[in-house]
């Protein structure tokens, strides 16, 4: 199963893409999550101390760029995915191995459009070579729909959050899913307060056909862990998101089969 996760900034993909990774490799799964935002966060939901090694940031010299018969250039890595996980990644205590496209070092070095390729093509090398699940967590633009970042992936989750340039924002990620030609894309309600939040975003989605595959109450068990650095699994074991979190795991892998 290959997931990506997009929305609109602060919406909460991080903690809900982190936690998910967590959820899944409890139940004994490999996870491979990549961080894809260039100011990254998910290390700290995914527990890893902030003091602690990052990951090395992903480079497009791991591609090898070649041309077919059409004339049209195409790029592949020039390593096995378990030699890039390896050599770029940081393993947690959750059977989840973390990548990261990285910082950029300096303002104005131009676009990063290597990088979109390279997590592209690992997305589609794990397609390929690993029975695992890969998870990656999408900067809050539109320029990794754009770049086909996500095009390899089994399910997009749009986050949204119950007020109106949420769900816009949800509706454009939902458009170029579907240019993308991606299976299934469906939307996650995150930080709803009350039925009338709820309500809210069901109504947006359903004028848009998009499935709500999960409602995630606002939890402040969450937000208040979120203000120590490193998200601490145990101080939200049992809170109502979590265990929201931990049925969209199930769901997920139950639409997948499917």
């Amino acid at each position: 199963m290959k997931i990506a996760v997009c929305g609109k900034g602060g919406v909460g993909k991080t903690t809900i893409s982190g936690l998910l990774c967590r959820s899944l490799g409890s139940k004994g799964i490999s996870v491979l999550a990549i961080d894809g935002d260039p100011n990254p966060n998910l290390a700290l939901t995914l527990g890893i101390d902030p003091k602690a090694t990052m990951p090395k940031a992903l480079t497009s010299k791991l591609l090898e760029v070649y041309e077919k018969d059409d004339g049209k250039k195409y790029a592949k890595l020039n390593a096995p995915l378990s030699e890039v996980m390896d050599n770029y990644g940081v393993k947690t205590n959750d059977n989840v191995t973390l990548l990261a496209v990285g910082q950029p070092e300096h303002a104005g070095t131009g676009c990063m459009c290597g990088i979109h390729t390279t997590v592209r093509e690992i997305i589609h090398t794990a397609l390929e070579e690993s029975e695992q699940v890969t998870l990656l967590d999408l900067e809050a633009s539109l320029e990794q729909m754009k770049r086909g970042t996500s095009k390899y992936v089994d399910v997009l989750l749009c986050v949204v959050e119950p007020y109106y340039r949420s769900m816009e924002a949800v509706a454009r990620f939902q458009r170029l899913g579907k240019e993308l030609e991606i299976k299934n894309i469906v939307a996650v309600a995150n930080k709803v307060k009350n039925a009338e939040d709820e309500e809210a975003i069901r109504q947006f989605c359903l004028q848009t056909n998009l499935p709500v595959i999960a409602v995630i109450p606002y939890d402040a068990t969450i937000a208040e862990a979120d203000k120590t650095g490193s998200l601490d699994i145990n101080a939200i074991d049992g809170s109502p998101a979590l265990l929201a979190i931990n049925q969209l795991a199930n769901d997920l892998l139950e639409t997948v089969k499917a």
